[in-house]
């Protein structure tokens, strides 16, 4: 599970360190060189060197690697491209994500031009190296090179391929997720009882359903996003606590400090210190 709005890594290995896996964040992953092969939901394909792919938050997927691998992945979650919200399934940008998860579902990326994957690749190096320099932070930087990516991505892609496309849908999860990262800032919003109504299910079984698929309760999960949002703020604005704890949905900035403090077993102030 990802709290964080964006997450950069990048790496090289001769063993995949990580077990068969999904996600509940999009991923980009470009392969600067290397060789072997992607497992991505069941269906094994070679990869080479300058070979991209583009991961839903369902996908399963594990590498064998024939050949050392380089590595650079773009972690993220939809609301940071529209500045925290997404809660509306025909938006600019979920347009775009549906339709990247499409072209890659139907192989399509075979289609990219050299040139394009050139392009891709030095920005996707400008990222890495952004984040590098600024501490292993994302930053702004970061957010606008990630629409750049995604719209350079989609537009590299030869429509008059799209024929007989299928039609994704968001699954349940995806859903509820996007509406929590939506009002995160708004706990009237987040109640069980408020989704299950906005979600047309019980109360019980949104709870299940939800703790079954992300292995958290739902409780636990928008107080770990929350929670990750505050840090962020905190580590990269100059905002006072009252600022944060009104913008957080905090009833005062005491209601906030106790929360901080029973999450992270310290002070806002000192937190902000460190």
């Amino acid at each position: 599970i990802q709290f964080e709005a964006l997450f950069i890594r990048d790496f090289s290995t001769k063993i995949w360190p990580f077990p068969l896996h999904s996600h509940n964040h999009y991923e980009i992953m470009y392969i600067i060189k290397g060789r072997g092969v992607h497992m991505l939901n069941g269906i094994k394909s070679d990869y080479f060197s300058n070979s991209i792919f583009f991961l839903l938050p369902q996908d399963e997927h594990d590498f064998q690697i024939d050949e050392e691998t380089h590595f650079m992945v773009i972690k993220f979650l939809p609301g940071i491209l529209k500045g925290g919200v997404n809660n509306c399934s025909t938006d600019f940008w979920s347009n775009v994500l549906n339709g990247l998860a499409r072209k890659f579902q139907l192989n399509e990326v075979k289609y990219i031009q050299e040139t394009q994957l050139e392009k891709l690749r030095v920005m996707i190096e400008v990222m890495v190296l952004e984040w590098r320099q600024y501490g292993q932070k994302t930053g702004e930087v970061h957010i606008h090179l990630l629409r750049s990516v995604l719209l350079l991505l989609n537009s590299s892609f030869d429509n008059s391929q799209e024929k007989d496309i299928i039609q994704l849908e968001d699954t349940l999860i995806d859903r509820i997720q996007n509406y929590i990262h939506s009002y995160i800032c708004y706990p009237e919003k987040l109640t069980v009882k408020e989704l299950s109504i906005f979600f047309r299910m019980s109360e019980s079984g949104i709870r299940i359903t939800f703790k079954n698929k992300m292995g958290m309760s739902l409780r636990e999960y928008i107080y770990s996003l929350k929670l990750q949002l505050i840090k962020e703020r905190i580590r990269n604005s100059s905002s006072n606590f009252s600022e944060i704890a009104q913008d957080f949905g905090f009833t005062d900035s005491s209601h906030f400090c106790r929360f901080f403090l029973s999450r992270t077993g310290i002070t806002p102030m000192k937190y902000r210190k460190t």
